[in-house]
């Protein structure tokens, strides 16, 4: 016999609701169990919503109210158990800025607006590690200031793998993963870490396929048909999280699969995610078309692109999309190349990244006790990056406007990044001159700066995270067609050698 659902009367704007319901007979998961249609009473507007089994005969559906006032809802389903159960909840306005989107073509911002400035990290294997391991990664991800997190569902096979989980994502029907029968306890427990992201502020970068199974586990085997059923289910229980981030697989090209596929599993996400979260996919070798229409952002594998200024930005002019490189390479003191970078250098990637318009992903390769790494397991962190990536992310957070792009890309020898007349940064690199002149560069297109323009100029230490203000303004003399100068100021003496950039921001006259 069904029951009543469970259902709040009342819940904050963008926060998940969940409706818990009882079927009476066990509806295969390759099937939609149950429908939700949802009706803003003053707008009109309509949502349709997928729910999913959670055990037994349990189903649930989640939705996030993205519109204050009262939303009705009813359920949809051929069990009649599930079918035509109404109700109504009152959303009001809280604390929660909403899903992150795509912003002014290369950025990003919440639903309400806020800017979101990803400085992200990585643990591919964390869903799947015990206790205190999987509570102290959180804990240290969160206390290091980073705002996004990437993690896999499925477990990670192959080298560095020290722990295997007793805990698989489906069962198995004669020797073969069985994704009609997903095992409710480990989908409860992505729920919970997904909510535990959250919970500290830290989108969830999902990583939806797995191309490290390397054939112990065999999840790497399912057939595209038995992709779309995991997809929908996975999709109906974490799309009603607002801080969720949507990846296909990392190093996608390392599974033998055509792009064929992978373009139309792509497609199918954007298709069945009722609240459209961001999607992309991350690249070993062979980069993803990222033009393609379902990818939001671009997510990127590549190791050159920040070791200087002028390439990560040409990933803007290709796809016109924002570009994350997720992957570019790790502080950590093994013999791969991709993981023994220095602290410094590591920094230092991340600021070149950051005057080409673009954002970046931190990982540690530390061996840890268990042998394995933290980009892998997690744990606490142990570089000297963290520190100053938190710090890099306080600079950013304090840019008036969508975020920083290229003032002239194609031909700017300092390759300065801002918003034009109002804000310049200008990354001086790993050692410092001994002065800076005042030039500013003008690009196109964006507001020209004029002769009379007043700014204040505030050296930046990316390595000891000080933020000093030179304590003189400076006024444009000289504006030419493609550079403005303050001639007639004095050039401002740094501490040469130093890892610095300069903060350049115009004040009223």
């Amino acid at each position: 016999m069904s029951s009543e659902p469970r259902a709040p009367q009342s819940s904050e704007l963008y926060r998940p609701i969940e409706l818990t319901f009882e079927g009476a007979d066990l509806i295969p998961v390759d099937r939609t169990p149950l429908t939700l249609r949802l009706r803003h009473r003053a707008s009109g507007a309509e949502r349709v919503v997928p729910g999913f089994w959670d055990g037994g005969t349990t189903y649930r559906v989640r939705f996030a109210p993205d519109l204050e006032g009262e939303w009705s809802w009813t359920t949809e389903s051929a069990d009649a158990a599930l079918s035509a159960r109404t109700g109504t909840v009152d959303v009001a306005r809280g604390a929660e800025h909403g899903p992150v989107r795509v912003a002014h073509r290369f950025h990003f911002a919440h639903a309400d607006g806020t800017p979101f400035r990803p400085v992200g990290a990585t643990a591919y294997n964390w869903l799947h590690q015990d206790e205190p391991l999987f509570s102290s990664t959180v804990d240290a991800i969160a206390e290091a200031g980073f705002n996004k997190f990437r993690f896999m569902v499925f477990p990670q096979g192959g080298g560095y793998i020290e722990h295997v989980p007793s805990l698989m994502p489906f069962e198995k029907t004669d020797g073969r993963w069985d994704v009609t029968k997903p095992v409710p306890e480990f989908f409860q427990r992505l729920d919970r870490a997904v909510e535990v992201l959250g919970e500290r502020g830290i989108q969830a970068d999902v990583l939806i396929y797995n191309a490290y199974d390397r054939g112990q586990f065999g999840l790497n085997e399912l057939t595209e048909e038995e992709d779309a059923v995991y997809l929908r289910y996975l999709v109906a229980r974490l799309a009603a999280y607002p801080h969720v981030w949507w990846s296909l697989c990392n190093e996608f090209d390392q599974l033998e699969r055509p792009a064929e596929r992978w373009d139309r599993t792509g497609a199918l996400l954007a298709e069945i995610d009722p609240f459209d979260h961001l999607r992309s996919i991350h690249n070993w070798i062979e980069l993803y078309d990222n033009n393609k229409p379902w990818v939001t952002h671009a997510s990127i594998q590549n190791g050159s692109a920040t070791t200087d200024f002028g390439r990560a930005n040409l990933y803007r002019d290709v796809y016109g999309k924002p570009v994350v490189l997720d992957e570019i390479k790790y502080e950590g003191d093994i013999l791969d190349r991709w993981g023994h970078l220095s602290a410094e250098e590591l920094v230092h990637q991340f600021w070149v990244a950051t005057v080409a318009g673009c954002y970046a992903s931190h990982g540690e390769s530390f061996v840890t006790a268990s042998g394995s790494l933290h980009m892998v397991e997690g744990g606490p962190l142990r570089g000297a990056s963290p520190a100053r990536l938190a710090f890099l992310r306080r600079v950013l957070e304090e840019v008036e406007g969508a975020g920083l792009d290229p003032i002239d890309k194609w031909d700017d020898p300092a390759h300065v990044a801002g918003v034009p007349r109002r804000l310049y940064v200008q990354y001086l690199g790993r050692s410092a001159p001994e002065t800076w002149g005042f030039r500013l560069p003008i690009g196109f297109p964006g507001e020209r700066p004029e002769p009379g323009d007043t700014f204040e100029v505030d050296v930046i230490d990316t390595w000891n995270m000080t933020i000093t203000p030179v304590g003189r303004r400076f006024t444009l003399d000289d504006v030419q067609r493609n550079d403005a100068y303050d001639r007639a100021s004095a050039p401002i003496e740094l501490p040469a050698g130093e890892a610095l950039a300069l903060r350049i921001t115009r004040v009223a006259g």
